[in-house]
Protein backbone atom coordinates (compact mmCIF):
# COMPACT_ATOMS: atom_id res chain seq x y z
CA UNK A 1 0.00 0.00 0.00
CA UNK A 2 3.01 2.11 0.74
CA UNK A 3 4.29 2.29 -2.66
CA UNK A 4 0.59 3.52 -4.09
CA UNK A 5 0.65 6.52 -2.06
CA UNK A 6 4.06 8.44 -3.41
CA UNK A 7 2.22 7.21 -6.70
CA UNK A 8 -1.28 8.80 -6.08
CA UNK A 9 0.25 12.08 -4.79
CA UNK A 10 2.67 12.56 -7.88
CA UNK A 11 -0.38 11.72 -10.31
CA UNK A 12 -2.64 14.26 -8.17
CA UNK A 13 0.08 16.98 -8.71
CA UNK A 14 0.64 15.94 -11.97
CA UNK A 15 -3.38 16.28 -13.40
CA UNK A 16 -3.77 20.03 -13.15
CA UNK A 17 -0.56 20.71 -15.32
CA UNK A 18 -1.47 18.27 -18.04
CA UNK A 19 -4.84 19.89 -18.26
CA UNK A 20 -3.50 23.55 -18.41
CA UNK A 21 -0.43 22.47 -21.18
CA UNK A 22 -0.09 24.99 -23.61
CA UNK A 23 -1.22 24.22 -27.09
CA UNK A 24 0.37 26.65 -29.60
CA UNK A 25 -2.62 27.96 -30.48
CA UNK A 26 -6.12 29.81 -29.42
CA UNK A 27 -9.20 28.26 -30.03
CA UNK A 28 -12.12 29.77 -32.04
CA UNK A 29 -13.75 30.76 -29.47
CA UNK A 30 -10.81 32.76 -27.49
CA UNK A 31 -9.29 34.39 -31.28
CA UNK A 32 -13.10 35.75 -30.88
CA UNK A 33 -12.87 37.08 -27.48
CA UNK A 34 -9.38 38.80 -28.21
CA UNK A 35 -11.36 40.52 -31.49
CA UNK A 36 -13.70 41.50 -28.58
CA UNK A 37 -11.27 42.77 -26.31
CA UNK A 38 -8.98 44.41 -29.12
CA UNK A 39 -12.59 46.37 -30.72
CA UNK A 40 -12.96 47.46 -26.96
CA UNK A 41 -9.69 48.49 -27.13
CA UNK A 42 -10.50 50.50 -30.15
CA UNK A 43 -13.60 52.25 -29.06
CA UNK A 44 -12.41 53.13 -26.04
CA UNK A 45 -8.98 54.64 -27.02
CA UNK A 46 -10.74 56.58 -29.90
CA UNK A 47 -13.54 57.51 -27.35
CA UNK A 48 -10.96 59.22 -25.03
CA UNK A 49 -9.11 60.84 -27.97
CA UNK A 50 -11.85 62.14 -29.94
CA UNK A 51 -13.87 63.44 -27.48
CA UNK A 52 -12.38 66.86 -26.08
CA UNK A 53 -9.87 69.70 -27.97
CA UNK A 54 -8.85 69.78 -31.08
CA UNK A 55 -11.53 67.42 -32.07
CA UNK A 56 -14.65 67.46 -29.77
CA UNK A 57 -16.71 64.63 -31.42
CA UNK A 58 -17.89 63.74 -27.66
CA UNK A 59 -17.25 60.62 -27.47
CA UNK A 60 -16.15 59.64 -24.43
CA UNK A 61 -20.05 59.90 -22.76
CA UNK A 62 -20.70 57.20 -25.54
CA UNK A 63 -17.98 55.18 -24.52
CA UNK A 64 -18.80 55.18 -20.80
CA UNK A 65 -22.52 54.76 -21.35
CA UNK A 66 -21.47 51.65 -23.96
CA UNK A 67 -19.32 49.91 -20.92
CA UNK A 68 -21.46 50.51 -18.05
CA UNK A 69 -24.45 48.50 -20.22
CA UNK A 70 -22.32 45.94 -21.21
CA UNK A 71 -19.37 45.38 -18.39
CA UNK A 72 -20.13 42.15 -17.86
CA UNK A 73 -20.15 40.94 -21.20
CA UNK A 74 -16.84 42.62 -22.04
CA UNK A 75 -15.37 41.14 -18.47
CA UNK A 76 -16.63 37.35 -19.49
CA UNK A 77 -14.70 37.98 -22.87
CA UNK A 78 -12.00 39.62 -20.75
CA UNK A 79 -11.80 36.33 -18.43
CA UNK A 80 -11.95 34.10 -21.64
CA UNK A 81 -8.84 35.75 -23.42
CA UNK A 82 -6.86 35.71 -19.31
CA UNK A 83 -7.45 31.76 -19.28
CA UNK A 84 -6.39 31.15 -22.95
CA UNK A 85 -2.69 32.95 -21.75
CA UNK A 86 -2.38 31.38 -18.20
CA UNK A 87 -2.51 28.25 -20.19
CA UNK A 88 -0.32 29.37 -23.15
CA UNK A 89 2.18 31.33 -21.30
CA UNK A 90 1.96 29.22 -17.63
CA UNK A 91 4.98 30.62 -16.50
CA UNK A 92 4.51 34.64 -17.16
CA UNK A 93 1.25 34.93 -18.23
CA UNK A 94 0.69 38.10 -16.51
CA UNK A 95 4.14 39.74 -18.30
CA UNK A 96 3.00 38.26 -21.30
CA UNK A 97 -0.98 39.51 -21.32
CA UNK A 98 0.96 43.29 -20.52
CA UNK A 99 2.95 43.17 -23.42
CA UNK A 100 0.23 42.16 -25.51
CA UNK A 101 -1.93 44.76 -24.16
CA UNK A 102 0.30 47.36 -23.66
CA UNK A 103 1.42 47.07 -27.69
CA UNK A 104 -2.47 47.16 -28.58
CA UNK A 105 -3.35 50.16 -26.56
CA UNK A 106 0.13 51.74 -27.70
CA UNK A 107 -1.49 51.37 -30.97
CA UNK A 108 -5.00 53.01 -30.88
CA UNK A 109 -3.25 55.37 -28.23
CA UNK A 110 -0.93 56.70 -30.86
CA UNK A 111 -3.08 56.28 -34.07
CA UNK A 112 -2.94 59.75 -36.07
CA UNK A 113 -6.24 61.44 -35.46
CA UNK A 114 -8.66 63.32 -37.49
CA UNK A 115 -12.07 64.32 -38.24
CA UNK A 116 -12.17 61.02 -40.78
CA UNK A 117 -11.24 58.59 -37.62
CA UNK A 118 -12.95 60.70 -34.90
CA UNK A 119 -16.16 60.94 -36.79
CA UNK A 120 -15.86 56.83 -37.69
CA UNK A 121 -15.14 56.16 -34.25
CA UNK A 122 -17.98 58.43 -32.94
CA UNK A 123 -20.12 56.30 -35.90
CA UNK A 124 -18.96 53.08 -34.31
CA UNK A 125 -19.55 53.86 -30.66
CA UNK A 126 -23.28 55.57 -31.71
CA UNK A 127 -23.98 52.02 -33.81
CA UNK A 128 -23.14 49.83 -30.45
CA UNK A 129 -25.08 52.75 -28.06
CA UNK A 130 -28.25 51.53 -30.23
CA UNK A 131 -27.40 48.38 -31.48
CA UNK A 132 -25.82 46.40 -27.69
CA UNK A 133 -23.77 43.87 -27.74
CA UNK A 134 -25.17 42.06 -31.40
CA UNK A 135 -23.54 45.88 -33.30
CA UNK A 136 -20.25 45.34 -30.80
CA UNK A 137 -20.00 41.46 -31.60
CA UNK A 138 -20.42 42.27 -35.61
CA UNK A 139 -18.39 45.92 -35.68
CA UNK A 140 -15.15 43.42 -34.59
CA UNK A 141 -16.39 40.06 -36.62
CA UNK A 142 -15.83 42.97 -39.68
CA UNK A 143 -12.82 44.53 -38.30
CA UNK A 144 -9.89 43.82 -40.34
CA UNK A 145 -8.57 40.50 -38.22
CA UNK A 146 -5.12 41.14 -36.75
CA UNK A 147 -5.84 38.73 -34.61
CA UNK A 148 -4.90 35.99 -37.13
CA UNK A 149 -1.97 37.99 -37.72
CA UNK A 150 -0.71 37.60 -34.12
CA UNK A 151 -1.96 34.13 -32.64
CA UNK A 152 -2.27 30.87 -34.25
CA UNK A 153 -5.67 28.85 -34.53
CA UNK A 154 -6.23 25.63 -33.28
CA UNK A 155 -7.14 23.33 -35.90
Amino acid sequence: MRPLVPTLLLCLLAAPLAQAAPSGCFTAKEMAAERLVRQGLYLREGAMACDGNPWNFKTLSLWQDIDAKQGVKFAAQTKLRTNAFKREYPKNWQFQMRIWDGRIVMHYRNYPLGPEYCGEVKKRLQEVAKGGWNSFNKQAVIAPDEVKFSLRVCQ
